[in-house]
């Protein structure tokens, strides 16, 4: 056998022309016939200056425009089944985006992609012709569906003889680009679904125009029988309209649901050429300088010129406190400015924001589709099979009955039936929820998370910020004042929310500082060892009657010896007793678990008359939420094993990185009533998920068996599909699920 090169990648291969070196590279050449890795449309993904840009953490990211339905989730979610080389493939449906992880030449794996059907490129790169295509494909279809129906009239005006085998001959001319050219994106996902083993939604309409095309092909031929140019050409248009304006119809409605564009300005005030003008939030770049005044949103990250006031961070930081701002401060996108006009020098905005990085890490997550969404997709996937055999025994039902209804009835059952509906009742709902409580002040990390949160029968509260308004305050001490004051210095280093009581100016030396979450902090101040923590933790025993006064008792050891003890006290905020008594109305269990000291638990949940749990430790917290439906609500530090562990996590302080990290939802709202309006907004959500999916279940039952009565023409099958889907599309958009404080529903 001669030694040459690989036919696929240009790799040494041995035996006859053409030749492979290994079997992977012979089953994509199956793939790709047409397009080896030499000649590869996406040979520049194997740059290392792209790889580099694009590539991070081992995968890339890339958007998929002809992505239209859950089936093309199923195929591509199945590329590592079917493509060499890929390891992982997670599909964001909403937003039209593969997320890859493979081994191997990159472009390879693009080209079998491509292959499939599915042109990538990567997210953030903009491409001027994308959409071109489609129109293209549109236009020339309905200008020869149109042309194919005019030639049709005259046939059902009576032309006869050499007439009308012209006009016959000129309508399947016409009509041959259509059901080819026009229709291949149908069949192109009906390919792709076979590869993949996942019975595609465009699986049935292919099959339909196939056979009525190759009927009236022999009819043309044999100069015998019906033929069906006119309906199948426009067929064919109509249902590339109706995917287009169900494509656009999602877009919308998904973009409506963008969480960056829920929580910064649509636009913003820019320098340029000595004016100022307003400019869309996305004109921004990194060096403008932009004018922010009294009340609005930051658009972008970047550095302060001039002004002096204070912002608003409670999205970024959970910090109730405006913090102010000169000169010279750093600030971020999504922050609001309470004081005077400032004007920031941009350093990031859009994605590359630190809010930006707060979304994409939550827009990750929503890959994990929401239990009601794979179910939805696996029940379309059995309805296209149950959809096909129901055409096969129709169609030889009619062939027995009335065989010149044939083509009408079964192509009208293949064409109204198809599942779109169906899919997308589920995944736009959740979307657009997601997007109404991001502009009512709750982020979700994603879909998912809507759906578990709806189902929760319980929820754990914790005390401190939660229930209280976090604002501890000294009640009483039981230390003498040198204690006092190391205390004091200790606590300034501290982040947890006691802290802030306990805190001093005191400018005294401190070192090897060690916080430890539920158990307490312990430094080195002044030369003294100094451990604050929880009274059992440092040895005070619980008979001690300084513990049982209702308030959160704070034990100080120094030097290994304990020295006293202070008290502290956080009233319950205003909405509290509203809260508990909405989320029982909704059917959800309240009770508090807290680190707290028993007693001061107990208290609370006596005020509220709800059940309280003290002096629970992190892991036991965890312990306690395990098990399903039970949500936890806490802050984003102490409480991160149970929001981790928790059915749903509801972070309500701290960070929104952090509790984007360790909880499905971010509370960027103050007050636990913001608890009560995530579950009911959740509830909503989901009650609108069961009414789409109960009118797609009932518009392809009632349209199915008026197809298979002969009732329904391929046109109007042709018209209703589309209509179905834009009627769960809008049902999604039109629903009231989250709402505002201000009793608005969020947009």
């Amino acid at each position: 056998m001669n030694a040459c090169r690989c036919a696929h990648c240009g790799e040494p291969a041995t035996g006859p022309a053409p030749a492979y070196c290994c079997a992977g590279c012979r089953t994509l050449a199956g793939i790709l016939p047409d397009a080896p890795a030499a000649e590869s449309r996406y040979a520049h993904y194997d740059d290392p200056a792209f790889l580099d840009r694009f590539v991070h953490d081992g995968a890339i990211e890339l958007e998929i425009d002809a992505m239209h339905c859950p089936s093309c989730v199923s195929v591509l979610e199945r590329l590592p089944r079917t493509v060499l080389g890929v390891r992982e493939a997670r599909v964001d449906f909403g937003r039209r985006r593969l997320r890859l992880a493979w081994d191997g030449p990159l472009s390879s794996v693009a080209d079998a992609v491509h292959a499939l059907g599915y042109p990538s490129r990567p997210v953030g790169v903009s491409d001027p012709t994308s959409g071109r295509g489609e129109l293209l494909r549109l236009g020339i279809s309905f200008a020869l569906a149109g042309n194919v129906m005019l030639l049709s009239a005259a046939l059902y005006a009576g032309a006869d003889g050499v007439f009308a085998r012209a006009f016959e001959w000129a309508a399947f001319l016409l009509a041959v680009p259509v059901v080819t050219y026009g229709a291949w994106p149908f069949y192109r996902g009906a390919i792709a679904g076979l590869r993949a083993r996942v019975p595609h939604m465009d699986l049935p309409v292919s099959l339909g125009l196939i056979g009525g095309f190759s009927a009236s092909l022999v009819a043309t031929f044999t100069g015998h029988g019906e033929v069906y140019y006119d309906s199948l050409a426009a067929l064919v248009f109509l249902l590339l309209l109706g995917r287009r304006l169900q494509t656009a119809g999602h877009r919308a409605a998904v973009g409506r649901a963008e969480l960056l564009w829920s929580l910064t300005p649509g636009g913003a005030t820019r320098r340029e050429d000595g004016e100022w003008r307003s400019v869309p939030a996305t004109a921004l770049r990194s060096g403008d300088l932009v004018r922010v005044a009294a009340g609005e949103t930051l658009a972008v990250d970047g550095d302060v010129e001039s002004g002096r006031g204070a912002l608003d961070l409670r999205l970024l930081t959970g910090e109730s406190r405006p913090v102010a701002v000169a000169p010279g401060a750093q600030v971020f996108a999504g922050t609001v400015n309470l004081g005077e006009p400032l004007e920031v020098r941009a350093t990031a905005s859009g994605a590359e924001t630190r809010l930006g990085g707060i979304v994409e890490m939550a827009a990750r997550a929503d890959a994990d589709r929401a239990p009601v969404v794979r179910i939805a997709d696996r029940a379309a996937g059995w309805f296209v099979l149950g959809v096909l055999a129901l055409a096969v025994v129709g169609g030889a039902y009619w062939w027995s009955h009335d065989p010149s209804r044939v083509f009408d009835v079964v192509v009208s059952l293949l064409v109204v039936s198809c599942p779109c509906a169906l899919g997308l009742a589920t995944p736009v709902a959740l979307a657009v929820a997601r997007g109404r409580a991001a502009s009512a002040g709750l982020l979700f990390a994603s879909t998912a998370a809507v759906e578990r949160l709806a189902r929760v029968d319980r929820v754990a509260l914790d005390k401190t910020g939660t229930l209280t308004e976090g604002r501890m305050q000294v009640t009483q001490t039981w230390l003498d004042p040198a204690h006092r004051r190391l205390v004091g210095a200790l606590e300034a280093r501290s982040i947890h929310p006691l802290a802030r009581a306990l805190a001093t100016d005191d400018d005294l030396p401190v070192s090897d500082v060690l916080e430890t979450p539920g158990r307490g902090i312990r430094g080195r101040v002044a030369g003294h060892l100094v451990e604050i923590g929880a009274p059992g933790a440092l040895g005070i025993p619980d008979a001690d009657p300084r513990l049982h006064r209702g308030e959160t008792p704070v034990a100080v050891r120094i030097d290994g010896e304990v020295v006293g003890l202070i008290a502290l006290d956080d009233p319950l905020r205003p909405d509290a007793a509203d809260a508990v008594a909405d989320l029982r109305a909704l059917g959800v269990g309240p009770e508090v678990l807290s680190g707290d000291h028993p007693s001061a638990a107990t208290a609370v949940g006596a005020r509220l008359g709800i059940p309280a749990r003290g002096g629970v430790d992190p892991e036991g917290k965890a312990a306690h939420v395990r098990g399903g439906g039970v949500a936890m609500v806490g802050d984003g530090f102490n409480d991160a094993p149970a929001l981790r562990a928790a059915e749903v996590g509801l972070a309500v302080r701290g960070g929104a990185e952090m509790a984007l990290r360790v909880a499905d939802v971010f509370l960027a709202r103050e007050g636990v009533a913001a608890v009560a309006d995530a579950i009911e907004g959740a509830q909503r959500a989901l009650r609108v998920v069961h009414r789409n999916l109960a009118f797609s279940l009932a518009y392809n039952v009632i349209f199915a068996s008026l197809a298979l009565a002969g009732l329904i023409s391929p046109l109007a099958a042709a018209v209703l599909m589309p209509i179905s889907s834009l009627t769960v599309v809008g049902s999604s958009v039109a629903a009231r699920s989250f709402r505002r404080p201000d009793g608005q529903v969020g947009v």
